[in-house]
């Protein structure tokens, strides 16, 4: 089976510090910021990319896009704060409590780790970041993008995607699934579209987590970004720790249901500026689903470390439990938003409510 993830090309760079420049003419802007995210978008190290937060099963039921010089994007990343930007609910600062102790922390401590893999939705990111900004913004421009790009050959791939897909759900009696028909005198543009439209309404309400709707969403999301309507929403906490782990020499990583191109584009176009040169990989679900063991297993030996020195962050207690039986350690993180968490899960993990949190090593 082929493992899939893209490796930052900075890997291990210290956290270099943005350089003020003067405003560029706003065709530049745009220009600057729609390449680097088209960048990011496309830069998925030859793989097709591809959470609700409690649930994915074999039908992917369970929801996110190679780089350029430290100067291009921390150019790219201003000239673009300078345009529209949909507000996402501020994230919730850094905790200032006392770091958990063991004894609040549930049963169990972390031992030594040298790499991280954080998830995103509810873990660096406000959960309502996702549901009140990415996906309204989806829904509520997908029929002007479709007929906009409707001659552009990356469209038309995205497309047959999710008619691939929606062919499978209809053989698998997937309840919901629609076909998307062929465009043809019977079936003209605007048919297809609207076919379009249905499917990916359909599947975005279910939340479900499949590769063709994941990649048509940050094909989507990568114009939103450039165009500096969309910018990701990052707890103050992150960055934070991400200093200190990248000063401990430690690799970062991500694992998150959405793409790889997503990923890239939220942490590329974050509210606290260009985040990517902090993380080594991306993985998605190309490399399995997050609540099976065996992705995780899988993760550890594409790094090419012992699942014992790996450390995941996730706000979703079935991913956790299955990095932890996969050998990994694990932290669950209870942000504002997630799905509260039983006292069984509280006794068996450990929970902290920021990374700032998360308990030292022994």
């Amino acid at each position: 089976m082929v493992v899939t993830r893209s490796r930052s090309s900075n890997q291990g760079a210290a956290p270099a510090a943005t350089a003020t420049k003067p405003a560029a003419p706003a065709k530049r802007k745009s220009n600057a910021a729609s390449t680097k995210a088209a960048k990011a978008a496309k830069s998925t190290n030859g793989s097709t990319p591809g959470e609700s937060k409690d649930e994915e099963d074999a039908n992917g039921n369970d929801t996110l896009p190679a780089s350029e010089t430290a100067s291009d994007n921390a150019q790219a990343i201003a000239e673009a704060e300078t345009t529209k930007t949909v507000v996402a609910a501020e994230p919730t600062a850094a905790s200032k409590e006392e770091p958990t102790t063991q004894s609040e922390a549930g049963q169990g401590s972390l031992q030594s780790y040298d790499i991280v893999v954080t998830d995103i939705e509810g873990t660096t990111t406000p959960i309502v970041f996702v549901k009140n900004v990415l996906f309204p913004y989806v829904t509520s421009h997908m029929q002007e993008f479709l007929k906009k790009n409707w001659a552009s050959e990356e469209l038309k791939s995205k497309i047959e995607g999710l008619r691939t897909q929606a062919t499978k759900d209809i053989a698998d009696n997937v309840e919901g699934a629609t076909p998307i028909p062929v465009e043809s005198e019977e079936n003209p543009a605007e048919k297809v579209q609207q076919a379009i439209l249905a499917s990916i309404e359909w599947q975005m309400k279910a939340d479900r987590k499949i590769g063709a709707l994941k990649d048509f969403q940050g094909y989507m999301w990568a114009e939103g970004y450039a165009n500096g309507e969309l910018k990701g929403s990052i707890y103050d906490d992150v960055t934070k720790a991400l200093d200190q782990w990248k000063s401990d020499s430690k690799k970062l990583y991500i694992y998150s249901s959405g793409s790889v191109p997503a990923q890239k584009l939220i942490f590329g176009f974050s509210d606290k500026g260009d985040l990517l040169h902090y993380f080594s990989g991306y993985y998605d679900t190309n490399i399995g689903l997050k609540v099976e063991v065996e992705s995780y297993t899988k993760i550890a030996a594409d790094i090419g470390a012992e699942p014992a020195k790996i450390l995941f962050l996730s706000d979703n207690i079935r991913e956790i439990e299955a990095a932890k039986k996969a050998g990994f350690q694990a932290v669950i993180l209870d942000r504002p938003g997630n799905e509260p968490l039983s006292d069984e899960a509280r006794s068996k993990h450990i929970v902290v409510k920021s990374f700032l949190d998360i308990p030292k090593p022994l």
